[in-house]
């Protein structure tokens, strides 16, 4: 791969010109458990982003949005709740891309849902179909023209590989599903799902053309669950313990 380029969270995905954008829209509105990540960064500059909501007090993102933050929170049917604690993983670095991108946050206040994800715990991804979800910018993959609406969109993908710590999708290998979808700035920190389970988080992207655009041409990259439940499960107690003795 030539070219790795980060998702910045500054800008919800690329989507089919053939297919309705309202289809998108409507299945990122079954994906409640994915909400947007706001807040500010040690420069006091705005981010927004994505995040999974697991359980009613616990979050999970992408590593490269909460390393340097002064304050987060999520927005869930127009609601704010802020993120009271934070957990990177340890072996993040913020310029490797793809690898140990994933933090948990533990919220102020309960999340109320009628359905949490539970976690991909399998070593069967590639090939699988797929749902990704997230709050990105958006517009067509066919095109270079993107917009930022804050809406959040969902589509679907085949996974094609794994590469280190990553499940990886593209546009343009093997079959196509019906609602063919490539993460995008902004994106990062929602969820890819497998039947129903969190799988990713999405990471980054790898161009090979040079251009940032998420088209034909680009892979996401997306951080592989299965690798890191027992670090969930690790970074939970290790939050609940600090919480417990403040």
């Amino acid at each position: 791969m030539a070219f790795l380029f980060g998702l910045s969270t500054l800008m919800a995905g690329t989507i089919d010109a053939r297919v309705s954008d309202s289809k998108y829209i409507e299945y990122g509105s079954k994906h409640r458990c994915v909400v947007k990540l706001q807040g500010k960064d040690n420069q006091k500059r705005n981010f927004y982003a994505s995040a999974v909501i697991i359980s009613p007090r616990w979050i999970i993102t992408a590593a490269h949005l909460v390393e340097n933050i002064e304050y987060a929170e999520i927005v869930h049917d127009n609601k704010t709740t802020k993120i009271k604690y934070i957990c990177s993983h340890s072996d993040y670095k913020e310029d490797v891309f793809g690898e140990n991108d994933i933090a948990i946050g533990y919220l102020e206040d309960e999340v109320i849902l009628d359905f949490y994800p539970q976690l991909y715990k399998d070593n069967d991804e590639v090939s699988k179909v797929c749902s990704i979800a997230g709050y990105g910018i958006t517009g067509t993959y066919q095109s270079k023209n993107r917009i930022m609406d804050q809406q959040k969109r969902a589509g679907s993908n085949i996974i094609d590989g794994t590469e280190n710590h990553v499940l990886i999708c593209s546009l343009n290998k093997g079959k196509k599903t019906s609602l063919e979808f490539l993460i995008s700035n902004g994106d990062s920190g929602g969820g890819l799902f497998i039947d129903g389970k969190l799988a990713g988080i999405n990471s980054c992207i790898f161009s090979t053309d040079g251009a940032l655009d998420s088209n034909i041409n680009d892979e996401s990259a997306h951080t592989r669950i299965s690798l890191f439940v027992e670090w969930i499960k690790t970074a939970m107690e290790t939050i609940e313990n600090a919480r417990e003795n403040l």
